[in-house]
């Protein structure tokens, strides 16, 4: 993830281009999750650029989201059914290992890890975003009425008190 951003005033955390990438060219592979895709096809369905789609593509199958079968025959396909992969499966073949914070990934990162009084709840809340990026799967992203039509995938607040 990159750091904090400003747009229009409100600062942010955002994902990089290439995961925002990634997720169009998943989305139109979910639509027709049987079929073996070549990168030429998903770079024209998605009008991602064909170099930057192969080296999507690649990450993909580095982290399990995709399978890649060689030969004249050969193409990609989704490593599991859409409805079973999790967005943060997706994000982390791009971006790396997900944290709202540097100590959420390794506390020896920070210099103030002996004096932070913040540090835990970056923590919980941290906790919060990875369960709601798990739950919520490729299938959310292409219907996204199915975010909120079962129990398991309503947000719960985080008190803080």
């Amino acid at each position: 993830m990159q750091t904090l951003k400003k747009i229009r005033g409100t600062p942010m955390v955002r994902l990089s281009k290439l995961t925002d990438y990634a997720s169009v060219i998943l989305a139109q592979m979910a639509k027709q999750p049987d079929m073996l895709w070549s990168a030429g096809q998903l770079s024209g369905e998605s009008s991602v650029p064909k170099p930057t789609c192969i080296k999507l593509l690649k990450l993909l199958v580095k982290g399990d989201v995709l399978k890649s079968t060689q030969g004249a025959r050969g193409g990609y396909s989704l490593a599991k059914a859409p409805s079973q992969i999790p967005v943060k499966t997706i994000i982390e073949a791009i971006e790396g290992p997900l944290a709202i914070t540097e100590c959420g990934t390794d506390e020896a990162l920070c210099r103030l890890t002996d004096h932070c009084s913040v540090m835990s709840r970056w923590r919980e809340l941290g906790d919060q975003v990875n369960y709601i990026l798990t739950k919520t799967t490729l299938e959310d992203l292409i219907s996204p009425h199915t975010l909120y039509a079962r129990s398991d995938r309503r947000i719960e607040t985080l008190e803080v008190n």
